[in-house]
């Protein structure tokens, strides 16, 4: 219904039954007509109106509906033309049977109290509802004293309400004494409130004298004569009520700055510490701690500055040792100026351990105190400066530059928090920016120190493989200075960039760069300048070996005919290139292939057993121990899948076939089903670069250039071999492997030369000699070749993400008539087109 009212066309028959509907006698009728009234976006026009409505429905018998309207009053309200009518209305609803509308009703008027006409008149009735039966009720009368105070016209007698509402219960009396801190500063007459405050020191509930305190605090620095106030505070100090001389001696503290006899006033503080009431004398006992803080901020000298933060400590120590598990001030304190003394103390001592200590006792009692937090945060970052500062003598330069970032870091995130908690807590922010001078005399011997070690390592790595690593680091360590985080970060940056450029990327430095990674996506600087230290620390490890950086193309063979076919038709050969370490697959073959334009392609040659998974982890080592290798190519024999019935599609023995952009299809990873077999693996596409090289070989057979004609000679020549004779190219019928079937004509083909076909090649575990299952691959995925070994060297390169291609030549046609014959003249074709395929490219 809301929605048909929302999009009707005419807004103003829509408004007009809408208000029609609200007189329904219909409990269902009514509930929607409210419903839809307090939903709608009602004109300033109607609002009057709708106000009206509204009221009209709060005297309904249905509750709901009741309750509905009530809640949407405060919506409509400031938008009421006669505000007068309006207020009456809302004052008659406080008085309402049902709770929850009066409740409500309280609550609109005190959001809206600052638009009352007789606002007198209505603080008088918050008056009246913190004494309610109600607990809720009377929670929102007192919350709307507190919340209103600045706007009551009689401030005096507005404060004068709220002393006087501290005597009610409990949670309306912590209110009320919660808003005399706020509400001082707007009193006339506040040598009068201040002897009021002073009166209430003596109130039973603790809540309310710690409320009374704070306000005591504020008061004192709003009343001129400081004379006439520090004789209220002395006489207070030596009432017989143990409540009046534990709160106001909880407060000395806060205003002994501003106090004229801050001599007889500290007497009488230490004569209370031996007060026979546990409170009072723990109170003291903090206040003295916190003046001694006091003073050692205005301290001139060191010695005067060590004696009073040690008197201090003194202080906080007696307040603990009487205090309860309930209620402990020095709680923080106590550990907070601990932990910084031990930081600034000249002793030679390993204070780790104790400052860890206090610290975590500081950081226990913070609680929801954001002061006590910045201030905990300062010293925390100092006492970490500290620990990077210890015992520098046995450190090593990894360790000494750690600790000088680390303590830049440290220090200035501590003067930043110094900065803002000035304004809340100067006595104590004081304190500490006093005792930074001490820590900072280490820093510039520490720093000189580092850069000297810095040039000591580079000068005795000469000669070693880490002598361009060492020096490079050593030039950034010399331009460290002292400055602020951003630029201790950025010095870290530097250092990290300079590292990774310098650093081959081989297996063995894999754990290396895996640092180098999380460096560079920490945003904590202390975590930065730890992993920073740690890689400085392992610079001896790192393995340089240019050769391993050369190949950019890898070529991967099953048989040891195709190895040595690949192999012959290399230039400046490394054979037997051993990969430190334990293990199979650490020895290649290293060589050259020449470009058309003079440059040349520097590769890399593996050979594996047969099978797709020994391939993939194969692939997988050789692109870790060869890391700029960007594209492997498979390259060996296959079974080649003819197609009788369309001669260019016919593939022949000695013929070549090379992947196309549908990769490489791995035929046995397949969901059995009960009616159907599904292939899951999708096909990897193989590299662009080489694909398109592909092509412009292509481009050149049909303008009747082979290249890989003479290396097929070259390599049969070698090899002392030759191509087996046509005759020996018998395929036979896929229904009957005993009759064998002619090759259609060709006219493409060249006699004695393999003709280049290019298409989807299938691989599997499976050694394949079953006709039909070749002529269903065909049939399904248009495969021209299968083999067992491309689909793994798909999935290492992918996994990798770098390029693949599959050359292969094709040797039988996977029926039960496979043999060896045509192996080796396979081979050469697909090793021979792959050497000019390379040559080929730029």
């Amino acid at each position: 219904m809301l929605s048909i009212f929302s999009n009707s066309s005419d807004k103003e028959e829509a408004w007009a039954n809408l208000l029609r509907l609200t007189g329904s006698k219909n409990k269902n009728s009514l509930r929607t007509a409210t419903n839809i009234l307090c939903s709608y976006t009602i004109k300033g026009e109607d609002k009057q109106k709708a106000w009206e409505v509204l009221i009209k429905l709060t005297k309904s018998e249905e509750t709901e509906v009741k309750r509905i309207a009530v809640g949407n009053l405060n919506y409509i309200f400031s938008s009421v033309c006669d505000k007068h009518k309006a207020w009456e209305d809302l004052i008659k609803l406080i008085d309402d049977e049902d709770i929850q509308v009066k409740r409500t009703a309280l609550s609109v008027i005190t959001s809206n109290y600052s638009l009352a006409p007789e606002k007198q008149k209505i603080w008088e009735y918050f008056i009246k509802f913190t004494f309610d039966k109600d607990s809720q009720v009377k929670t929102i009368a007192t919350n709307a004293l507190a919340y209103n105070f600045p706007c009551t016209p009689d401030k005096q007698k507005a404060w004068e309400d709220l002393i006087k509402v501290t005597s009610g219960d409990y949670q309306v009396r912590k209110v009320a004494a919660g808003a005399l801190k706020p509400a001082i500063s707007m009193v006339n007459n506040k040598e009068k409130a201040w002897r009021e405050l002073l009166e209430l020191t003596a109130h039973k509930d603790i809540d309310v004298r710690n409320s009374v305190a704070s306000a005591l605090v504020s008061a004192f620095y709003l009343v001129s004569d400081k004379q006439k106030l520090s004789r209220d505070l002395y006489k207070c100090m030596k009432d017989k009520d143990r409540n009046v001389k534990a709160t106001v001696t909880s407060i000395i503290s806060s205003v002994y700055s501003q106090l004229p006899d801050q001599k007889r006033i500290l007497e009488e503080l230490i004569k209370l510490t031996n007060d026979e009431d546990i409170g009072v004398r723990r109170n003291a006992y903090y206040s003295l701690g916190k003046i001694s803080i006091f003073k050692a901020s205005q301290a001139e000298n060191e010695i005067v500055y060590r004696n009073e933060f040690e008197q201090a400590i003194e202080f906080f120590e007696k307040t603990s040792k009487e205090s309860t598990i309930f209620y402990n001030p020095s709680q923080f304190c106590l550990p907070f100026y601990r932990s910084f003394y031990t930081i600034i103390s000249d002793e030679n001592q390993q204070v780790k351990d104790e400052v860890d200590k206090y610290l975590t006792e500081a950081r226990a009692a913070i609680k929801n105190s954001k002061n006590k937090q910045m201030l905990f945060e300062a010293v925390d970052n100092l006492a970490k400066a500290l620990k990077e500062v210890q015992s520098l003598e046995n450190k090593t330069l990894e360790n000494k530059k750690d600790e000088l970032s680390l303590y830049m870091r440290y220090c200035e995130q501590a003067a930043d928090l110094m900065s803002e908690t000035e304004q809340i807590s100067p006595y104590a922010t004081e304190v500490l920016r006093k005792g930074l001078p001490i820590l900072e005399r280490k820093l510039k011997s520490l720093l000189k120190e580092i850069q000297e070690k810095a040039k000591t390592a580079c000068r005795e790595s000469k000669g070693t493989d880490t002598e361009e690593i060492a020096c490079a680091v050593s030039i950034e360590i010399q331009k460290w200075k002292v400055g602020t985080p951003e630029e201790m970060t950025s010095y870290i940056e530097n250092f990290i960039f300079t590292l990774e450029s310098k650093i081959p990327r081989l297996p063995e430095n894999e754990h290396i760069f895996e640092m180098i990674n999380e460096s560079k996506d920490q945003k904590d600087l202390e975590k930065l300048f730890t992993n920073a230290v740690e890689l400085i620390e392992i610079i001896p490890e790192i393995i340089i070996d240019p050769e391993r950086m050369k190949p950019t193309i890898g070529i991967i063979t099953a048989l040891p005919k195709e190895y040595v076919a690949v192999n012959i038709l290399l230039e400046n050969k490394k054979d037997k290139y051993k990969i430190p370490g334990s293990g199979a697959g650490r020895q290649y073959c290293l060589g050259e292939i020449p470009t058309q334009e003079g440059d040349k392609h520097n590769l890399v040659l593996a050979m594996v057993d047969m099978g797709n998974n020994i391939a993939a982890a194969r692939a997988s080592l050789l692109l870790e121990h060869f890391p700029n290798v960007k594209s492997i190519i498979m390259v060996g024999i296959a079974g080649g899948v003819p197609n009788h019935d369309k001669v260019n599609d016919h593939v022949r023995l000695g013929d070549i076939v090379v992947s196309n952009e549908s990769g490489v299809i791995q035929y046995d990873l397949i969901k059995q089903e009960i009616q159907q077999t599904t292939h899951r693996n999708p096909p990897r596409p193989p590299s662009a670069s080489l694909l398109q090289a592909v092509k412009y070989q292509e481009v050149e057979d049909i303008l009747g250039n082979r290249p890989w004609e003479k290396y097929i000679d070259q390599a049969l020549l070698k090899l002392r071999t030759i191509r087996p004779s046509e005759e020996k190219d018998i395929l036979y019928s896929s229904d009957n492997q005993k009759i064998p079937i002619e090759h259609p004509e060709d006219p493409k083909r060249m006699k004695g030369q393999p003709r280049v076909f290019t298409g989807p090649i299938a691989s599997a575990n499976i050694l394949q000699k079953d006709p039909k299952a070749r002529d269903e691959l065909a049939d399904k995925f248009k495969v021209k070749a299968i083999e067992m070994e491309a689909s793994g060297i798909a999935d290492a390169t992918w996994n990798h993400e770098v390029g693949y291609l599959v050359v292969r030549g094709i040797c039988d046609y996977c029926d039960s008539h496979k043999n060896d014959e045509w192996q080796q003249y396979a081979a050469v074709v697909a090793a021979a087109y792959t050497r000019a395929l390379i040559e080929s490219m730029p």
